[in-house]
């Protein structure tokens, strides 16, 4: 008999405090994975997007003319400036140059505001707005362009590549767009994605 009045149960008030704590656990526990899943969510959404707009701007450059967009800058035609800023040294067509290259993207005076002028970027940056547009909106000058307005920054440099013997001219080109939730007005920053190409005079 004494060995029964010793043994009791798990009260209720004891169990309450044992779920309550289970429950603030598990509701904490959850909070965390919804900010993972939403966090991981917006990086593809970002990356995506990048992808396309690289892939955007390297499909305007290969198709570029050749011959004209190789000329002297102040000889190409417009259909040579890919950029959407008219101003004077803004087509460089397929001319070596450009600030970036495929193994130092960091390099890349990058900012949220128009190029220096006469700067390696001029030319070789455009701006795009949050819908992926280029900025300013229907071309014009590059003071047009501020940083409120751009979401993204895209920049390109253009290689000469050593033909083979007797073979074609060729030229590499390598895009890169960065977000501007990850660059600074001093230029610093890591794009979202690279992607480079090889394109052949085929005349």
């Amino acid at each position: 008999m004494k060995q029964r009045e010793q043994d009791h149960g798990v009260t209720l008030v004891e169990t309450m405090i044992a779920t309550l704590i289970a429950v603030v656990g598990v509701f904490s526990l959850g909070s965390v994975v919804f900010q993972a899943t939403v966090t991981n969510k917006n990086q593809g959404t970002e990356t995506t997007r990048a992808v396309i707009y690289a892939q955007d701007k390297m499909e305007k450059l290969l198709s570029l003319d050749f011959t004209n967009c190789t000329q002297a800058a102040s000889s190409q035609p417009s259909s040579c400036n890919t950029t959407n800023i008219t101003d004077s040294g803004s087509t460089q067509g397929l001319l070596a140059g450009g600030p970036i290259s495929a193994t130092d993207v960091t390099a890349s005076p990058v900012a949220l505001t128009c190029p220096t002028v006469p700067s390696a970027s001029q030319g070789y940056v455009d701006f795009l707005d949050v819908n992926g547009l280029q900025l300013p909106s229907g071309g014009g000058a590059c003071s047009s362009v501020t940083g409120t307005g751009i979401s993204y920054v895209r920049e390109w440099s253009i290689t000469d590549l050593t033909p083979f013997s007797g073979g074609p001219t060729m030229k590499r080109i390598t895009v890169a767009v960065y977000s501007n939730l990850g660059v600074s007005s001093t230029g610093s920053g890591k794009p979202i994605v690279v992607i480079t190409s090889v394109r052949s005079n085929s005349n």
